[in-house]
Order: C-alpha cells, then structure tokens, then sequence
C-alpha cells in the first residue's frame, strides 16, 4: 500500500508515482505527475486514472487532497442537432445509402466469408498475438533479511558490538523483482515446498517491475513461480527457488518494535527452535507507550498467533481487557519480574505460573511481550533459552540484539543481576544453573520442561 509524505504520493516501493485516484488511510485522494496530490480544485478524473475506486467525471478535491464524493459531476452526453432534409436531399441520401449498404456487403463476403470456413485458423490467429514473457532472477546467492549493518555481523566483518553501534532498524523485506510484459495479470506462488502445496499468493502488477514480501523465515529453501494471463487467455509461468540466510529472523509489523523470533538457535544436543512459535516484541495496545501499537491487526494474521502472552502488570488496565491481535486470541497478564527480582520469594507464584503456559503446546504460536519487549522479555526468553540447552553465548546475542533499539541493551550490564542471583545454584554452566534454580526454587517440573523441549524444539 503507498503513502503520502510532504503532499507526494509514494508506491509500496517508496517512490513517487502518477497513479490517478489512490486509497490512502480510507480515503481518496489524486496521484498526479511525479505523484504530487491534486489540492484545493475540481480535476476531471478519466476512466482509466479511476482505477475502480470512482466513476468517471470531475471532482473536487479540499485543501488536504480528499476527494468530495459528494461534487461529481457526470460527464454529459454528446448530441448532435438534425438538420431537415430536402426531397431531392433525402432521395439522394437514400440512393448513397444504398450503394454504401451494398458496398460493405461485399466487403463482408470478400474478407470474413473465407473465415467461416476456417474458424480455427482464424481462433488461432487471434490468440497468437503478442507473446507474454515473463523474466525472474536467478538467484545464486543467499538472501540476507536484515540491514545492511547486521549483515556484515553474519559475515563475519564485524563484531556484533560494533553492529548495535549502527542503531539502525535490522529488519530487511525480501524484495522480488522480476519483468512481465503483454500480460493483463500476474500471480507469485512462494512455499516452502518444491511442489507448492504450502504456497501463499501474492498478486501482481505486470506494469510494475518488484514487490516487497515481508516476514520470510530464516534460513529456509523457498521455492516460486510467476503466472501471467492475458485477456484472451495466454499463459506464460517461469519458476525458481532461493536460500534465505541462516541468520536471527527480526519481524515487521507495523506500529510494533524490537519485534524477532526467538527461533533458529541451536541446542547443546543440536537441536533448533522453531520458527514461528515465539514471537517477542513491544506491547501491541499502546496502554503504557501511545507509539506502541499494531496499526493493522490483519498484518499478524499469517502468523496465527493463538495467545497474546502479556508480561506486563494487571493494572493497568481495569476492564475487560481484548487483545489488540483479535477477540479469539487468548490473553494473560502475568506480572512478571525482571532480572534480580526473579529471585524474590513473593515472584516465584508469577515465575511458576509463566513457566506452566509456556510449557502448554495449546498456546502457540505465541506473541510474547511486556511494554519494551526488553526488561521482562529479555529476563524470560533468557531464562526459557537456558532451560531449552542454548548455549551462553547465543543467549547473551538475544538479549543484545534489544540495543538495536535502545542503546543501553548493546552490553551485559542489565542482565547481570541474573548471573550474580545464580552464583550459589549448582551447576558448571549457566544452563544447568537455570534448570536447577526453576525446578528446586521455583517449583517447575521435568515434564513442563519436556513438554516446553517437545513444543519449541525440531
């Protein structure tokens, strides 16, 4: 969907575009040349720079640009006045007439007569005009789905802290180019399966030349193939696949931010956690940050979230309480501690109470969150990770990736209440610690931890 900034309409691809009458927020407005915003005057709107959303005619449109429905004016009729004709006029009237009837008789036997004897030659010609192709890329090398900055971190070009040093947004769309020419329509089926049985569609624009397609999984073989149709039903398809590189998956949904999966990391018996389970974020109401909020609940559809997993406090909210991603998605306030409070005796039913859901297959896939996605959340995803074999040092990447978004998350410093809170619990590493602190402390048992391993890993 394309924007308006500064009064100049603006494609899903960012730039300006001359495209007639465009939806923006609910309303209309007029794309004009070089996309500029028809402001403050009438302007006559053609059939073919109505694009479906307006009849033909002339509008007028206020000093922000929208369209009054209300000032069409319909275009009127053309009529031509008849003047009387003579006697002498009429009779030769009548006798050109016909002589031109006749005329056009014979040129009707003359050219189409042959044809009724050869409708298929003539069917044939008639769909054998101009050929559509369709051209896509040959990919040969792996699509990175971050920022250029992060990039070079998975390159191995620069360390991680000098990455957070960029605070630039990681988050990347795949974008699909390809070249349709004499088509009507196109098609874009993308799966994960050679055959496309998994395939979702996306709709194309021939005259265009890319799409952006947001929230790829990382480190996945995609598979595709492009249709063209034209009106007199000529097809044309090209097909091919591409690797996504095997890098943290960090998620757009508008209005949301330090929003990644917590799937792809490896275990210490190699395992992996599964993409598209736990998805982990800012809180998507905006009761505690106004920015804070999903613009559009549809954008979170394809990840089939079941449960709105709330970390924040109760209180702030003091009615019945609906989940920003729908109605029948389930919601919990859990009042979860952050960092050194998670040893607080008075926190272990709130720990003991997380731990039990997160071990219950039945509320996945899963939004996870407090207000920043950072205090809480980065406390119980290290926490979950610990528990679920991640090594240290990946548990330590995910907490840092947060300083993507607010600096003083790029270090260790926060998190070290954690460490100093586990140092007197058995255990030669930081995931034994975890695992008897949550079971001896806390009260969680082998089974929810069997059952969170059974649930979250592949």
């Amino acid at each position: 969907m394309g924007k308006i900034i500064d009064g100049v309409y603006h494609s899903s691809e960012g730039n300006p575009a001359h495209r007639g009458i465009v939806e923006v927020d609910g309303k209309l407005y007029y794309a004009g040349e070089n996309g500029e915003i028809v402001k403050n005057r009438t302007k006559v709107v053609h059939h073919r720079m109505a694009n479906k959303l307006v009849e033909h005619g002339t509008y007028f449109f206020d000093e922000n640009g929208v369209l009054d429905p209300s000032s069409l004016k319909k275009p009127k009729k053309r009529t031509t006045k008849k003047k009387k004709k003579s006697k002498t006029a009429k009779g030769t009237a009548k006798a050109i007439s016909f002589f031109l009837f006749g005329g056009i008789i014979l040129v009707f036997l003359a050219v189409f007569l042959p044809d009724f004897f050869q409708g298929e030659q003539r069917k044939t010609e008639k769909t054998t005009g101009s050929k559509i192709t369709v051209s896509v890329p040959e990919f040969e090398k792996e699509i990175y789905l971050c920022s250029p900055a992060i990039e070079k971190y998975y390159k191995g070009e620069r360390t991680l802290e000098q990455a957070l040093k960029s605070t630039a947004d990681p988050y990347s769309a795949f974008v699909f180019e390809y070249n349709i020419e004499n088509a009507d329509s196109a098609v874009l089926k993308l799966g994960e399966t050679k055959s496309l049985s998994d395939a979702v569609s996306y709709k194309l624009d021939p005259q265009e030349k890319k799409i952006s397609i947001d929230n790829l999984k990382t480190g996945i073989q995609y598979y595709f193939k492009v249709t063209a149709t034209n009106n007199v039903k000529q097809k044309k398809e090209a097909a091919g696949s591409f690797k996504t590189a095997d890098t943290n998956r960090f998620v757009y949904l508008k209005g949301l931010y330090n929003t990644r999966d917590i799937g792809g990391y490896e275990t210490e018996d190699h395992k992996r956690i599964k993409q598209g389970m736990l998805i982990r974020g800012t809180e998507p109401d905006g009761l505690v940050v106004n920015n804070y909020y999903l613009e559009n609940p549809k954008d979170a559809k394809p990840f089939g979230f079941v449960c709105d997993f709330d970390l924040r406090n109760s209180d702030i909210f003091n009615a019945n309480y609906v989940s920003r991603f729908g109605k029948s998605v389930k919601h919990t306030f859990y009042d979860s501690p952050a960092y050194g409070n998670i040893f607080a005796k008075t926190n272990a039913d709130n720990l003991r109470r997380i731990f039990a859901d997160l071990a219950d297959r039945g509320n996945y896939p899963m939004y996870l969150h407090c207000t920043y996605g950072a205090d809480r959340t980065g406390t119980i995803i290290f926490l979950l990770q610990g528990l679920l074999g991640v090594s240290e040092e990946d548990m330590l990447t995910e907490y840092k990736l947060t300083g993507f978004f607010n600096s003083s998350y790029a270090g260790t410093n926060k998190i070290q209440p954690v460490y100093s809170g586990l140092v007197g619990v058995p255990g030669k590493t930081i995931n034994e610690k975890i695992r008897n602190y949550m079971v001896d402390i806390i009260g969680i048992t082998e089974e929810q931890i069997r059952e969170l391993r059974a649930v979250l890993l592949e």
